[in-house]
């Protein structure tokens, strides 16, 4: 049971960020740990395996194993009701459906809006007056509001403990938009003096009496009390905003990137929001709670009505048989959707071409390295593949993050493949990209990047080249691609061939295709094999890293 007494906002999911990557994760547990405890043993264990599969971000095993494990699944998973860990480990029905791959966003949908502050899982001290489901409200603030920002959810929405506040909390935040408007002064600073006075104001008790220390300093000044508590909010915001964008049924505005309600889900939100009943409910047993948690059936959505289904089908002129249970009809509808999806993305190919959208892309990677994105690694993913379709001369460039129905970036590519594949004549491309920095950028890329170069590789008959791309390249990622060039490694198909890019040589990069009219798709073969000559026969990785720096202005002669 998490403890919580000294908990004074609502909170998302930090680990991991992104729903999606806790269902590899259940299948490892499932498979190898079902029906044993779940214990200090079984947890080392658990992590072990975890460690060893090859969608695992890092090559580092944790300080503490067993704390690392259960991080891992006593919070989503657990929370959520995918996994019972009590009195052993097992797969919930909810958990089956989502392991089945059918329709993970309804799933997910269902669950969020069953997690509820009380509930047996989270004991909270009654004085803290805790009634609050708090993804059903955050959509609900969305659908009011027309949009939300990051900010506005770390200042304003954590602080909405019962839904009683809601009000409160639509008025605060239109006020802080009224007072931005209005400010002439510096924008991030007054912003900034706002979430001050709101941290101030949140954790008023504690700053009297002087309990400022926080777990991860020993650092117990106002000064790092308030900085933690900005960062902590910040991180809670994020996670919110990735949980319930895998439900689909919120998007982003294209140019502002707030959260707004998906257009084509409009319908369903109106349903959740007028039938989801906001008072948390009350259990005399926890297992009363499981069995409301772990049944698919306890909430239902829109999609769950077999009307709205044949209705749905009948406007994408879709024949379906008159008899056909719920389920052949939901399945009906997610092919035809995924169909939809493919033209989204045929479609968005087509604009990309001759650099209509140039400047759009160039103005999404700005925003990026200022953080002004709600997920920064998946819109760099999408933003580099729509680069590279817009230099044009590939054969296929397919990118292994998913878009929703309205082609807006929806998740990244799963741990095991690529971000982006390309194939062009008479040689491949992956492309890696990260935002990650500093050590934590090579134990969480260094394996995977080889290894997904070799697995490439390895099932080619042509050459493979790798671009990797982050905002900044670490000196640990820059010296092992260096070496691994070098290197013949029977994994990965002998030496790499793993280029090392930061964001603004790759910006530029892509100005000197554009601005030299690049055209010929052996000038690219031709400048790649040049930087892995020269990474041969260089001293060392810095040499080669200025070699890569000067040589992008001429890369298209």
């Amino acid at each position: 049971m998490a403890n919580l007494t000294k908990t004074r906002t609502v909170f998302g999911f930090t680990s991991p960020r992104t729903i999606e990557k806790i269902i590899p994760e259940i299948q490892i547990l499932i498979d190898s740990f079902s029906g044993q405890k779940w214990n200090t043993e079984t947890q080392i264990a658990f992590f072990h395996e975890l460690f060893k599969s090859e969608f695992y971000e890092g090559d580092k095993m944790p300080d503490n194993i067993s704390l690392a494990a259960r991080d891992r699944i006593t919070r989503a998973p657990k929370a959520l009701g995918f996994v019972d860990l009590k009195p052993k480990i097992a797969l919930s029905d909810v958990g089956k459906q989502l392991l089945s791959g059918k329709r993970a966003n309804e799933v997910i949908t269902r669950q969020l809006l069953k997690f509820q502050l009380p509930s047996p899982y989270h004991k909270i001290p009654e004085s803290r007056r805790f009634n609050i489901k708090p993804y059903l409200e955050l959509l609900r603030l969305v659908k009011e509001l027309g949009n939300i920002s990051k900010t506005e959810i770390a200042i304003f929405f954590v602080q909405l403990t019962h839904y009683n506040k809601y009000n409160s909390v639509v008025a605060a935040i239109k006020k802080f938009r009224t007072d931005i408007s209005e400010q002439r002064g510096n924008r991030k600073s007054f912003i900034d003096k706002i979430f001050t006075d709101e941290i101030l104001k949140i954790y008023y008790k504690e700053i009297k009496a002087n309990d400022l220390k926080t777990r991860e300093s020993a650092d117990a000044s106002l000064t790092k009390f308030i900085r933690t508590k900005k960062s902590n909010h910040i991180d809670y915001a994020d996670a919110f905003i990735r949980y319930l964008r895998a439900t689909q049924l919120i998007s982003f505005e294209k140019k502002t990137f707030r959260m707004i309600v998906a257009p084509s889900r409009v319908a369903e939100v109106d349903f959740v929001l007028k039938n989801v009943e906001r008072k948390t409910k009350v259990f005399k047993t926890e297992a009363g709670f499981k069995k409301y948690l772990f049944s698919p059936t306890s909430l239902l959505l829109l999609t769950d009505d077999r009307k709205y289904l044949e209705k749905q089908l009948s406007k994408l002129s879709v024949k379906f048989d008159v008899y056909a249970n719920v389920e052949v009809l939901k399945d009906l509808l997610e092919v035809t959707e995924n169909k939809m999806i493919s033209a989204v993305i045929q479609q968005a190919e087509v604009e990309l071409k001759n650099y209509k959208e140039f400047d759009d892309i160039i103005e999404v990677f700005e925003k990026i390295q200022k953080k002004e994105i709600p997920d920064p690694p998946l819109y760099l993913e999408w933003n580099i593949w729509r680069a590279m379709v817009m230099i044009n001369y590939a054969k296929r460039i397919t990118g292994n993050f998913r878009l929703d129905l309205d082609g807006v970036p929806l998740n990244t590519a799963l741990g095991n493949l690529p971000d982006i594949e390309a194939e062009y004549d008479g040689f491949k491309m992956i492309f890696e990209v990260t935002m990650s920095s500093g050590n934590k950028q090579y134990e969480m890329e260094g394996e995977p990047v080889a290894r997904h170069f070799g697995k490439v590789q390895n099932n080619s008959a042509v050459p493979v080249y790798c671009l990797f791309v982050a905002p900044k390249i670490s000196e640990g990622a820059l010296a092992h691609f260096f070496n691994l060039n070098r290197m013949n490694t029977k994994a990965y198909g002998g030496k790499t061939r793993i280029v090392p890019m930061n964001l603004s040589q790759f910006i530029l990069f892509i100005t000197i295709a554009k601005d030299k009219s690049f055209n010929n798709s052996e000038i690219l073969k031709s400048y790649f094999d040049s930087i892995i000559l020269k990474n041969l026969s260089l001293d060392d990785e810095t040499v080669w890293s200025q070699q890569i720096h000067d040589s992008i202005p001429v890369w298209v002669s």
